[in-house]
Protein backbone atom coordinates (compact mmCIF):
# COMPACT_ATOMS: atom_id res chain seq x y z
CA UNK A 1 0.00 0.00 0.00
CA UNK A 2 3.11 2.72 0.87
CA UNK A 3 4.23 1.88 -2.75
CA UNK A 4 1.10 2.20 -4.23
CA UNK A 5 0.87 5.76 -2.40
CA UNK A 6 4.39 6.69 -3.06
CA UNK A 7 3.97 6.09 -6.72
CA UNK A 8 0.62 7.97 -7.43
CA UNK A 9 1.70 10.53 -5.04
CA UNK A 10 4.44 11.13 -7.49
CA UNK A 11 2.25 11.41 -10.64
CA UNK A 12 -0.52 13.32 -8.81
CA UNK A 13 3.01 15.98 -7.95
CA UNK A 14 3.85 16.39 -11.28
CA UNK A 15 0.57 18.65 -11.79
CA UNK A 16 -2.79 18.47 -13.45
CA UNK A 17 -0.82 19.52 -16.81
CA UNK A 18 1.36 16.67 -16.71
CA UNK A 19 -0.64 14.03 -15.10
CA UNK A 20 -3.45 14.72 -17.73
CA UNK A 21 -1.86 13.20 -20.85
CA UNK A 22 -1.38 10.48 -19.35
CA UNK A 23 -4.81 10.06 -18.11
CA UNK A 24 -6.44 11.07 -21.57
CA UNK A 25 -3.76 8.57 -23.22
CA UNK A 26 -5.15 5.11 -21.48
CA UNK A 27 -8.94 6.37 -21.53
CA UNK A 28 -8.74 6.66 -25.52
CA UNK A 29 -7.32 2.90 -25.33
CA UNK A 30 -9.72 2.15 -23.22
CA UNK A 31 -12.80 3.61 -25.71
CA UNK A 32 -10.74 1.96 -28.91
CA UNK A 33 -8.55 4.86 -29.84
CA UNK A 34 -5.11 4.22 -31.17
CA UNK A 35 -2.13 4.82 -29.27
CA UNK A 36 -0.47 7.53 -31.08
CA UNK A 37 -3.93 9.54 -31.26
CA UNK A 38 -4.40 8.93 -28.03
CA UNK A 39 -1.37 10.38 -26.69
CA UNK A 40 -1.25 13.34 -29.43
CA UNK A 41 -4.98 14.23 -27.55
CA UNK A 42 -3.38 13.87 -24.34
CA UNK A 43 -0.75 16.35 -25.07
CA UNK A 44 -2.98 18.86 -26.60
CA UNK A 45 -5.02 18.45 -23.48
CA UNK A 46 -2.00 19.12 -21.20
CA UNK A 47 -0.82 21.86 -23.17
CA UNK A 48 -3.88 23.95 -22.49
CA UNK A 49 -4.26 23.49 -18.48
CA UNK A 50 -0.43 23.82 -18.75
CA UNK A 51 -1.04 27.49 -20.68
CA UNK A 52 -4.32 28.10 -18.48
CA UNK A 53 -1.75 27.74 -15.33
CA UNK A 54 0.85 30.01 -16.58
CA UNK A 55 -1.07 32.49 -18.06
CA UNK A 56 -3.15 32.88 -14.59
CA UNK A 57 -0.02 32.53 -12.76
CA UNK A 58 1.45 35.50 -15.02
CA UNK A 59 -1.71 37.15 -14.23
CA UNK A 60 -1.11 37.00 -10.09
CA UNK A 61 2.69 38.23 -10.95
CA UNK A 62 1.23 41.20 -12.56
CA UNK A 63 -1.28 42.08 -9.85
CA UNK A 64 1.06 41.34 -7.31
CA UNK A 65 1.87 45.39 -6.71
CA UNK A 66 -1.52 46.94 -6.49
CA UNK A 67 -2.57 43.79 -4.22
CA UNK A 68 0.23 44.31 -2.14
CA UNK A 69 -0.98 47.89 -1.94
CA UNK A 70 -4.65 47.14 -0.82
CA UNK A 71 -3.49 44.17 1.50
CA UNK A 72 -0.93 47.16 3.53
CA UNK A 73 -4.17 48.83 4.33
CA UNK A 74 -5.55 46.78 6.16
CA UNK A 75 -4.79 45.94 10.19
CA UNK A 76 -7.31 43.43 10.09
CA UNK A 77 -6.02 40.98 7.61
CA UNK A 78 -4.77 38.33 10.49
CA UNK A 79 -4.95 35.03 7.90
CA UNK A 80 -2.52 34.06 5.65
CA UNK A 81 -3.98 33.14 2.13
CA UNK A 82 -2.69 30.19 1.15
CA UNK A 83 -4.50 29.86 -2.31
CA UNK A 84 -6.27 26.10 -3.63
CA UNK A 85 -2.51 24.61 -4.25
CA UNK A 86 -1.90 24.87 -0.21
CA UNK A 87 -5.69 23.61 0.49
CA UNK A 88 -5.08 20.83 -1.97
CA UNK A 89 -2.01 19.72 -0.30
CA UNK A 90 -3.70 19.37 2.80
CA UNK A 91 -6.46 17.58 1.37
CA UNK A 92 -3.75 15.19 -0.48
CA UNK A 93 -2.16 14.55 2.69
CA UNK A 94 -4.91 12.98 4.53
CA UNK A 95 -3.71 9.11 5.36
CA UNK A 96 -6.36 7.55 3.36
CA UNK A 97 -6.72 10.26 0.69
CA UNK A 98 -4.81 7.98 -2.11
CA UNK A 99 -7.95 5.18 -1.15
CA UNK A 100 -10.71 7.53 -2.47
CA UNK A 101 -9.08 7.66 -6.29
CA UNK A 102 -9.36 4.25 -7.27
CA UNK A 103 -12.91 3.61 -5.02
CA UNK A 104 -14.09 6.83 -6.86
CA UNK A 105 -12.71 5.74 -10.20
CA UNK A 106 -14.74 1.97 -9.96
CA UNK A 107 -17.92 3.41 -8.59
CA UNK A 108 -18.44 5.90 -11.39
CA UNK A 109 -17.67 3.25 -13.68
CA UNK A 110 -20.00 1.24 -11.71
CA UNK A 111 -22.95 4.35 -11.50
CA UNK A 112 -22.32 4.60 -15.46
CA UNK A 113 -23.03 1.41 -15.80
CA UNK A 114 -26.56 1.54 -13.80
CA UNK A 115 -27.26 4.60 -15.68
CA UNK A 116 -27.18 6.11 -12.29
CA UNK A 117 -25.13 9.07 -14.00
CA UNK A 118 -24.28 9.91 -17.60
CA UNK A 119 -21.15 11.94 -16.36
CA UNK A 120 -17.30 10.30 -16.58
CA UNK A 121 -15.18 12.09 -13.73
CA UNK A 122 -12.03 11.94 -15.85
CA UNK A 123 -10.39 14.67 -14.21
CA UNK A 124 -8.38 12.59 -11.53
CA UNK A 125 -6.02 15.40 -10.66
CA UNK A 126 -9.40 17.44 -9.05
CA UNK A 127 -10.29 14.79 -6.74
CA UNK A 128 -8.87 17.02 -3.54
CA UNK A 129 -12.15 18.93 -3.62
CA UNK A 130 -13.77 15.78 -2.50
CA UNK A 131 -10.53 14.52 -0.57
CA UNK A 132 -11.02 18.17 1.34
CA UNK A 133 -14.51 17.51 2.61
CA UNK A 134 -13.39 13.42 3.79
CA UNK A 135 -10.40 14.97 5.53
CA UNK A 136 -12.48 17.91 7.13
CA UNK A 137 -14.75 14.71 8.80
CA UNK A 138 -11.58 12.77 9.73
CA UNK A 139 -10.07 15.28 11.52
CA UNK A 140 -13.35 16.85 13.08
CA UNK A 141 -14.28 13.14 14.51
CA UNK A 142 -10.87 12.65 16.04
CA UNK A 143 -10.91 16.00 17.49
CA UNK A 144 -14.44 14.78 19.29
CA UNK A 145 -12.84 11.45 20.28
CA UNK A 146 -13.71 8.64 17.57
CA UNK A 147 -10.73 6.49 17.09
CA UNK A 148 -8.56 7.03 13.52
CA UNK A 149 -10.49 3.97 11.85
CA UNK A 150 -13.57 5.15 12.14
CA UNK A 151 -13.11 8.68 11.70
CA UNK A 152 -11.17 7.37 8.27
CA UNK A 153 -14.21 5.06 7.40
CA UNK A 154 -16.47 8.05 7.95
CA UNK A 155 -14.27 10.32 5.93
CA UNK A 156 -14.24 8.00 3.02
CA UNK A 157 -17.26 7.57 3.00
CA UNK A 158 -18.00 11.23 2.68
CA UNK A 159 -15.93 11.65 0.12
CA UNK A 160 -17.35 9.48 -1.90
CA UNK A 161 -20.97 10.57 -1.30
CA UNK A 162 -19.71 14.15 -2.39
CA UNK A 163 -18.05 12.40 -5.37
CA UNK A 164 -22.08 10.89 -6.43
CA UNK A 165 -23.99 14.30 -5.69
CA UNK A 166 -20.99 16.53 -8.09
CA UNK A 167 -21.49 13.88 -10.97
CA UNK A 168 -25.70 13.86 -10.67
CA UNK A 169 -25.16 17.93 -10.39
CA UNK A 170 -22.80 17.13 -13.61
CA UNK A 171 -26.10 15.48 -15.17
CA UNK A 172 -27.95 18.45 -14.50
CA UNK A 173 -25.77 21.65 -15.43
CA UNK A 174 -24.92 19.21 -18.93
CA UNK A 175 -27.03 20.87 -21.00
CA UNK A 176 -26.55 24.21 -19.84
CA UNK A 177 -22.19 23.94 -20.03
CA UNK A 178 -22.72 22.66 -23.48
CA UNK A 179 -25.24 24.87 -24.77
CA UNK A 180 -23.60 28.36 -23.52
CA UNK A 181 -20.20 27.50 -23.29
CA UNK A 182 -19.82 25.47 -26.62
CA UNK A 183 -18.53 22.39 -24.88
CA UNK A 184 -20.28 19.10 -26.46
CA UNK A 185 -20.04 15.84 -25.05
CA UNK A 186 -18.53 17.52 -21.79
CA UNK A 187 -19.80 19.22 -18.18
CA UNK A 188 -17.95 19.73 -15.31
CA UNK A 189 -16.88 18.10 -11.98
CA UNK A 190 -15.47 20.90 -10.01
CA UNK A 191 -17.72 21.20 -6.91
CA UNK A 192 -16.06 25.02 -6.34
CA UNK A 193 -18.32 25.52 -9.82
CA UNK A 194 -21.22 24.70 -8.45
CA UNK A 195 -21.83 27.12 -5.37
CA UNK A 196 -21.06 29.98 -8.23
CA UNK A 197 -23.78 28.66 -10.24
CA UNK A 198 -26.11 28.08 -7.30
CA UNK A 199 -25.13 32.28 -6.38
CA UNK A 200 -25.58 33.20 -10.21
CA UNK A 201 -29.03 31.59 -10.73
CA UNK A 202 -30.59 32.98 -7.43
CA UNK A 203 -28.68 36.17 -8.02
CA UNK A 204 -30.12 36.43 -11.70
CA UNK A 205 -33.79 35.28 -10.22
CA UNK A 206 -34.03 38.03 -8.12
CA UNK A 207 -33.04 40.42 -10.85
CA UNK A 208 -35.45 39.77 -13.15
CA UNK A 209 -37.96 40.12 -10.00
CA UNK A 210 -37.17 43.93 -9.91
CA UNK A 211 -38.99 46.72 -12.04
CA UNK A 212 -36.05 48.58 -13.78
CA UNK A 213 -33.18 46.00 -12.95
CA UNK A 214 -35.04 43.48 -15.26
CA UNK A 215 -34.60 45.96 -18.06
CA UNK A 216 -30.89 45.91 -17.79
CA UNK A 217 -29.19 44.38 -20.60
CA UNK A 218 -25.54 44.64 -21.61
CA UNK A 219 -24.00 42.52 -23.28
CA UNK A 220 -20.46 41.81 -25.04
CA UNK A 221 -21.85 42.57 -28.38
CA UNK A 222 -23.45 45.78 -27.29
CA UNK A 223 -20.05 46.83 -25.56
CA UNK A 224 -18.19 46.90 -28.44
CA UNK A 225 -21.32 47.80 -30.81
CA UNK A 226 -21.38 51.53 -28.59
CA UNK A 227 -17.26 51.56 -27.68
CA UNK A 228 -15.79 50.28 -31.17
CA UNK A 229 -12.14 48.89 -30.58
CA UNK A 230 -11.76 50.46 -27.08
CA UNK A 231 -14.50 47.80 -26.24
CA UNK A 232 -12.55 45.15 -27.24
CA UNK A 233 -11.42 42.89 -24.28
CA UNK A 234 -8.01 43.67 -24.44
CA UNK A 235 -8.18 47.39 -24.70
CA UNK A 236 -10.31 47.13 -21.45
CA UNK A 237 -8.05 44.88 -19.80
CA UNK A 238 -4.89 47.42 -20.71
CA UNK A 239 -7.22 50.10 -19.48
CA UNK A 240 -8.12 48.39 -16.21
CA UNK A 241 -4.71 47.80 -15.44
CA UNK A 242 -4.15 51.74 -15.99
CA UNK A 243 -6.78 52.47 -13.69
CA UNK A 244 -5.91 50.00 -10.86
CA UNK A 245 -2.42 51.59 -11.58
CA UNK A 246 -3.36 55.15 -10.64
CA UNK A 247 -5.44 54.18 -8.12
CA UNK A 248 -2.74 52.26 -5.87
CA UNK A 249 0.21 54.84 -7.46
CA UNK A 250 2.18 52.57 -8.81
CA UNK A 251 5.31 54.32 -10.83
CA UNK A 252 5.27 54.53 -14.85
CA UNK A 253 6.84 51.34 -15.26
CA UNK A 254 5.24 49.06 -13.09
CA UNK A 255 2.04 50.55 -14.39
CA UNK A 256 2.52 49.98 -18.17
CA UNK A 257 4.13 46.40 -17.33
CA UNK A 258 1.08 45.74 -15.25
CA UNK A 259 -1.39 46.68 -17.47
CA UNK A 260 -0.10 45.16 -21.21
CA UNK A 261 0.69 41.85 -19.23
CA UNK A 262 -3.58 42.04 -17.78
CA UNK A 263 -4.42 42.41 -21.76
CA UNK A 264 -1.81 39.71 -22.66
CA UNK A 265 -3.85 37.17 -20.30
CA UNK A 266 -6.96 37.92 -21.23
CA UNK A 267 -6.09 37.38 -24.55
CA UNK A 268 -4.27 34.23 -24.38
CA UNK A 269 -6.56 32.58 -21.88
CA UNK A 270 -9.61 31.21 -24.91
CA UNK A 271 -6.65 30.70 -27.17
CA UNK A 272 -5.10 27.80 -24.28
CA UNK A 273 -8.80 26.31 -24.12
CA UNK A 274 -9.42 26.49 -28.21
CA UNK A 275 -6.17 24.20 -27.38
CA UNK A 276 -7.45 21.70 -24.70
CA UNK A 277 -11.04 21.50 -26.66
CA UNK A 278 -8.69 20.07 -29.36
CA UNK A 279 -7.70 17.24 -27.87
CA UNK A 280 -10.49 16.37 -25.28
CA UNK A 281 -13.18 16.38 -28.44
CA UNK A 282 -12.22 13.32 -29.93
CA UNK A 283 -11.56 11.24 -26.56
CA UNK A 284 -15.39 12.62 -25.74
CA UNK A 285 -16.82 11.68 -29.49
CA UNK A 286 -15.06 8.09 -28.92
CA UNK A 287 -16.52 7.54 -25.42
CA UNK A 288 -20.32 8.58 -26.60
CA UNK A 289 -19.72 5.70 -29.25
CA UNK A 290 -18.39 2.94 -26.78
CA UNK A 291 -20.81 3.22 -24.40
CA UNK A 292 -23.45 3.76 -26.75
CA UNK A 293 -22.23 0.46 -28.78
CA UNK A 294 -22.37 -1.07 -25.43
CA UNK A 295 -25.33 0.15 -23.78
CA UNK A 296 -27.57 0.70 -26.37
CA UNK A 297 -27.93 4.03 -28.54
CA UNK A 298 -30.53 5.86 -26.43
CA UNK A 299 -27.31 6.15 -23.93
CA UNK A 300 -24.98 8.91 -23.67
CA UNK A 301 -22.14 10.19 -21.96
CA UNK A 302 -20.63 13.33 -20.66
CA UNK A 303 -16.79 13.78 -20.08
CA UNK A 304 -16.37 15.72 -16.85
CA UNK A 305 -13.69 18.02 -16.70
CA UNK A 306 -12.16 21.09 -14.58
CA UNK A 307 -14.20 24.26 -14.65
CA UNK A 308 -10.98 25.49 -16.76
CA UNK A 309 -12.62 24.53 -19.93
CA UNK A 310 -15.61 27.73 -19.34
CA UNK A 311 -12.30 30.25 -19.35
CA UNK A 312 -13.22 30.42 -23.43
CA UNK A 313 -16.41 32.41 -22.62
CA UNK A 314 -16.33 36.38 -23.81
CA UNK A 315 -18.27 37.69 -21.42
CA UNK A 316 -16.78 36.31 -18.04
CA UNK A 317 -13.24 37.38 -19.67
CA UNK A 318 -14.44 40.75 -19.91
CA UNK A 319 -16.39 41.01 -16.82
CA UNK A 320 -12.99 39.71 -14.63
CA UNK A 321 -10.99 42.89 -15.53
CA UNK A 322 -13.95 45.12 -14.28
CA UNK A 323 -14.26 42.93 -11.41
CA UNK A 324 -10.75 43.47 -10.06
CA UNK A 325 -11.09 46.29 -8.53
CA UNK A 326 -14.62 45.76 -7.21
CA UNK A 327 -13.14 42.30 -5.98
CA UNK A 328 -10.06 44.22 -3.93
CA UNK A 329 -12.73 46.59 -2.25
CA UNK A 330 -15.04 43.58 -1.22
CA UNK A 331 -11.80 42.12 0.74
CA UNK A 332 -12.06 45.22 3.53
CA UNK A 333 -16.23 44.10 4.17
CA UNK A 334 -16.66 43.47 8.33
CA UNK A 335 -15.93 40.40 9.42
CA UNK A 336 -13.08 39.59 6.45
CA UNK A 337 -9.90 38.54 8.15
CA UNK A 338 -7.87 37.61 4.93
CA UNK A 339 -6.08 39.50 2.27
CA UNK A 340 -7.32 37.17 -0.70
CA UNK A 341 -4.21 37.75 -2.51
CA UNK A 342 -4.82 34.13 -4.62
CA UNK A 343 -7.89 34.88 -5.34
CA UNK A 344 -7.90 37.78 -7.39
CA UNK A 345 -5.63 36.92 -10.14
CA UNK A 346 -8.15 33.94 -10.75
CA UNK A 347 -11.62 36.10 -10.91
CA UNK A 348 -11.96 34.58 -14.38
CA UNK A 349 -12.85 31.42 -12.78
CA UNK A 350 -15.56 33.14 -11.09
CA UNK A 351 -16.52 35.41 -13.82
CA UNK A 352 -17.06 33.05 -16.54
CA UNK A 353 -19.42 30.92 -14.18
CA UNK A 354 -21.52 33.75 -13.00
CA UNK A 355 -21.94 34.41 -17.12
CA UNK A 356 -23.87 30.77 -17.48
CA UNK A 357 -27.34 31.86 -15.83
CA UNK A 358 -26.76 35.19 -16.54
CA UNK A 359 -26.69 34.47 -20.02
CA UNK A 360 -24.02 36.86 -21.33
CA UNK A 361 -25.23 40.04 -19.75
CA UNK A 362 -22.78 41.87 -18.13
CA UNK A 363 -24.45 43.57 -15.20
CA UNK A 364 -25.78 40.25 -13.95
CA UNK A 365 -22.28 38.58 -14.26
CA UNK A 366 -20.85 41.48 -12.50
CA UNK A 367 -23.18 41.26 -9.80
CA UNK A 368 -23.57 37.86 -9.05
CA UNK A 369 -19.57 37.45 -9.63
CA UNK A 370 -19.50 39.93 -7.06
CA UNK A 371 -21.90 38.44 -4.37
CA UNK A 372 -19.81 35.34 -4.92
CA UNK A 373 -16.61 37.30 -4.20
CA UNK A 374 -17.98 38.33 -1.05
CA UNK A 375 -19.10 34.88 0.43
CA UNK A 376 -15.66 32.92 -0.59
CA UNK A 377 -14.28 36.19 1.77
CA UNK A 378 -16.48 35.81 4.28
CA UNK A 379 -15.83 31.92 4.31
CA UNK A 380 -11.95 32.01 4.09
CA UNK A 381 -11.92 33.77 7.15
CA UNK A 382 -15.18 31.97 9.17
CA UNK A 383 -13.41 28.75 8.21
CA UNK A 384 -9.50 30.12 8.58
CA UNK A 385 -9.69 28.00 12.47
CA UNK A 386 -10.83 24.79 10.66
CA UNK A 387 -8.32 25.21 7.94
CA UNK A 388 -5.48 26.32 10.23
CA UNK A 389 -6.11 22.90 12.30
CA UNK A 390 -5.69 20.74 9.23
CA UNK A 391 -2.89 22.25 8.20
CA UNK A 392 -1.62 21.98 11.08
CA UNK A 393 -2.29 18.02 11.89
CA UNK A 394 -1.00 17.18 8.59
CA UNK A 395 2.09 18.78 8.69
CA UNK A 396 1.30 21.38 6.14
CA UNK A 397 2.55 24.57 8.37
CA UNK A 398 4.19 25.23 12.01
CA UNK A 399 2.43 26.45 14.61
CA UNK A 400 4.49 29.16 14.21
CA UNK A 401 2.85 30.61 10.94
CA UNK A 402 0.15 31.55 12.21
CA UNK A 403 -3.89 31.16 10.91
CA UNK A 404 -4.04 30.05 7.02
CA UNK A 405 -7.26 29.83 4.65
CA UNK A 406 -7.18 29.54 0.97
CA UNK A 407 -10.04 29.04 -1.96
CA UNK A 408 -11.87 25.35 -1.62
CA UNK A 409 -11.86 25.64 1.90
CA UNK A 410 -15.46 27.68 1.19
CA UNK A 411 -17.52 24.94 -1.15
CA UNK A 412 -20.70 24.12 0.31
CA UNK A 413 -19.98 20.64 1.88
CA UNK A 414 -16.70 21.77 3.90
CA UNK A 415 -18.48 25.09 4.91
CA UNK A 416 -21.36 22.84 5.99
CA UNK A 417 -19.28 20.39 7.69
CA UNK A 418 -17.60 23.36 9.34
CA UNK A 419 -20.81 24.78 10.44
CA UNK A 420 -21.53 21.45 12.28
CA UNK A 421 -17.76 20.67 13.61
CA UNK A 422 -18.21 23.84 15.14
CA UNK A 423 -21.61 22.87 17.09
CA UNK A 424 -19.89 19.63 17.68
CA UNK A 425 -17.22 21.86 19.71
CA UNK A 426 -14.49 20.70 17.70
CA UNK A 427 -12.94 23.92 17.12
Amino acid sequence: MEILSNVVNFVLNLGGGIFLPFVITILGLFFKMNLFDSFKNGLKIGAGFTGINLVIGVLCDALAPAVAHYADLGAGFTVTDIGWEGIGAIAWSTPFAIAIVPLGMILNYVLIRLKFTKTMDVDVWNYWHFILGAAISYYVLMMIGLSPAVSAVIGILVGLLTFVVVLKLGDKIAPYWQEYYGLPGTTCCNSDAYYMWGIDWVVCKLIDLIPGLNKVNINGKWINDKLGSFGETSVLAFFAGVLISIITRLDLATAITMSVTIAACIILVPKMVGLLMEGLVPVSNAARKFFKSHLGDDYDIYIGMDEALYLGDETGIQCSVIMIPIALALAFLPGVTVFPIASIGSLCYTTCACSLFAKGDVFKTIVASAVCMAYCFLMYSFMAPLATKLALETGYITAAMGQVTGSGIEELQCVILGVIAKILGAW
